[in-house]
This record gives C-alpha cells, sequence and structure tokens, in this order.
C-alpha cells in the first residue's frame, strides 16, 4: 500500500490506513480487545484490560532486543471504536519511550466491517518509517487470516 505524502506536520508524523474484514463489528472489535485473540494477530504476549482507563500491553521479542508497547485505552466504545495511548520501548527508541496515539473506527458495511486506523504522534522517524513501510499492513493481514479461520458468531 502506497502512502500518499503529507499534507500538515501533523500528518508527517501520521499513518492512516482503511481495511476491510470479514465479519460484524463486534467480532472485529474482539479481536482487538481480547488478550487471547491479541495473542494470534498483533504480539505473541498480550495483556489488555478492555475498558476505558484499561491497560494494555503488547510485547514481540526480536534477536534484536524486545518491542514494547503499553498505553491506556482513552475511549472504549465496542464494535464502534478505540482510542489508546500507544508508548513504544524497544531498539527503535534508544533514548527511551516514544508515545503515539492510535485511533481505531470500526464501520458495519454488510456482511463486513471497515476499519479506520490512525496512528499519530509519530515522532521517531525510525519508528514512523517502519509504520509506512507496513508494520500495521502485515499485522491486519495477520488479523484478516485469524478473523478468516474463526467461526462467525
Amino acid at each position: 500500500m502506497e502512502i500518499p505524502p503529507p499534507t500538515s506536520a501533523a500528518e508527517s508524523e501520521s499513518v492512516h490506513m482503511t481495511r476491510r474484514f470479514a465479519g460484524p463489528p463486534e467480532r472485529v472489535f474482539e479481536a482487538w480487545v481480547n488478550p487471547a485473540l491479541l495473542r494470534c494477530w498483533l504480539a505473541p504476549i498480550a495483556e489488555a484490560d478492555g475498558r476505558a482507563g484499561g491497560r494494555l500491553r503488547l510485547e514481540v521479542s526480536k534477536p534484536g532486543g524486545a518491542h514494547v508497547v503499553s498505553g491506556e485505552y482513552l475511549e472504549f466504545l465496542p464494535s464502534q471504536g478505540l482510542v489508546m495511548t500507544w508508548v513504544y520501548e524497544g531498539p527503535m527508541a534508544p533514548e527511551g519511550k516514544m508515545e503515539a496515539l492510535l485511533r481505531v473506527d470500526f464501520h458495519k458495511q454488510g456482511l463486513y466491517t471497515e476499519i479506520n486506523l490512525h496512528h499519530e504522534r509519530l515522532a521517531n522517524p525510525r519508528y514512523l518509517e517502519t509504520i509506512r513501510q507496513g508494520a500495521w499492513s502485515h499485522a491486519l493481514d495477520a488479523l484478516d487470516a485469524l478473523l478468516d479461520k474463526s467461526p462467525t458468531k
């Protein structure tokens, strides 16, 4: 997926994506907040307290070191949307933590759910480039595969 060039300073530190998944918003939303499902598509170590004010922690171990994301659900609207802080610690932020904001909106479209993902405040150039080169695309491909093989609710 080619990302268009930014038109403002805020957009230069943001990644926006739209994807469509089979199934109702309830099912797709559940994959974003259920730790057992998060472990299947986003991170092998995942903890999530799915509620406004709840915490999230993801960890992926790589040869260069562990990539850890922690955050808090600022908005938690079941089957409609999530807004969360996204605090990265790991090899791409050697000076410490990098805090960003992630918003995911869920929209019913017939038998499908369209999500709009907005990852903002990506001030770390190395991390931003990783996201732009497809980190979310790969993760959402894994989510798509999970939803395809899971029974429909």
